[in-house]
């Protein structure tokens, strides 16, 4: 199934550039804009508009492109199953998650999942989640780890929930209101009322990430803006300051430390999100992506060490039977 040329036009597409595009589908620069003058010259049109820094689509080149991308996405999808059916495990996965407890949980699955399928290789996206959407969407991963709220679902995507988590504020030990939150209050998650902060200033994740939308929601609730010292898109960023006794802040549920110097604290409205597997509705997985998947799930309810035990004892069965095929001569 040759689909070369609309695969290159596609790359001129992503890359805005044909100089671009020819670098990364190691062609010379030549070469991809005769294919593209040729194209144009069959069908009678021009597909690009050529400006002085980069090619953008024009009418007709939209039209083309939008079916292009679905002859490519037959053929991925064709091949999978094909793949799938004749059990030769080889092929790629391609994933976005993001790059904080994303990451971490890839480097604990992916020894395992290499153990059973040692041939498959990952292509990976390390994103926010309204990064990680439009990569779902435009099918260049077959899947992400992403997190979702009540009415947070795209319509042309399904999700498979692995946990839930809440939305939690943690104040410096030091705050003059941290006493509000008792005993072990990374457990009991008391309730505290957002506008007795009024006055406070806040060290806030930024726009581009899901919880952001949630803690905007908060204070709409509360009835007022916050003062912000400052953004930032990576919550370690957000609970490291908070240890150094800065300012409050929001963050996801499991990046609570019950040996951290915070208080605890959920606030009205009780926010919660999902964090789960997204994917084009329809959409297959072969056998590999499947288990891969499952071992993240798994990691995501601690349950990950049932697999390592699993694979000790195998080793330890399978070192127990080498040896007696092949005594050790003294």
């Amino acid at each position: 199934m040759d689909l070369k040329q609309i695969e290159n036009m596609i790359a001129i597409e992503q890359e805005q550039s044909i100089s671009r595009a020819a670098e990364k589908l190691f062609l010379t620069q030549s070469a991809l804009n005769q294919q593209l003058l040729k194209l144009e010259k069959e069908l009678g049109t021009p597909l690009f508009e050529r400006r002085k820094h980069s090619m953008i689509p024009t009418f007709a080149g939209r039209i083309y492109l939008t079916t292009a991308h679905k002859m490519v996405d037959m053929k991925k999808e064709t091949y999978k199953i094909i793949s799938d059916i004749s059990e030769e495990n080889l092929g790629e996965i391609a994933v976005a998650y993001t790059p904080e407890t994303g990451a971490t949980m890839f480097s604990k699955v992916y020894p395992i999942f290499h153990r059973k399928y040692p041939q498959i290789t990952f292509r990976i996206y390390e994103e926010r989640v309204k990064k990680m959407e439009q990569l779902v969407l435009k099918n260049e991963v077959h899947f992400a780890f992403i997190t979702y709220a009540e009415g947070m679902k795209h319509p042309d995507l399904d999700y498979l929930d692995m946990d839930t988590e809440y939305m939690i504020l943690g104040l410096p030990i030091t705050h003059p209101l941290a006493h509000l939150a008792g005993k072990n209050s990374h457990e009991t998650l008391p309730r505290l009322d957002l506008t007795l902060l009024k006055n406070d200033s806040f060290i806030l994740l930024s726009k581009e990430t899901r919880m952001r939308d949630m803690i905007d929601q908060a204070f709409t609730h509360a009835g007022f803006h916050p003062k912000v010292l400052f953004e930032s898109v990576s919550t370690h960023t957000v609970i490291n300051m908070l240890k150094e006794q800065i300012a409050p802040a929001f963050f996801p549920q499991s990046y609570v430390d019950p040996a951290a110097p915070i208080a605890y604290f959920t606030v009205n409205p009780n926010q919660r999100w999902s964090r789960s597997v997204a994917f084009l509705k329809g959409c297959y997985f072969t056998r590999p992506e499947k288990y891969f998947i499952a071992l993240c799930t798994d990691y995501m309810r601690g349950k990950l060490q049932e697999h390592f035990d699993t694979i000790t004892q195998t080793d330890s069965v399978s070192n127990h039977n080498d040896n007696q095929l092949h005594p050790v001569s003294c």
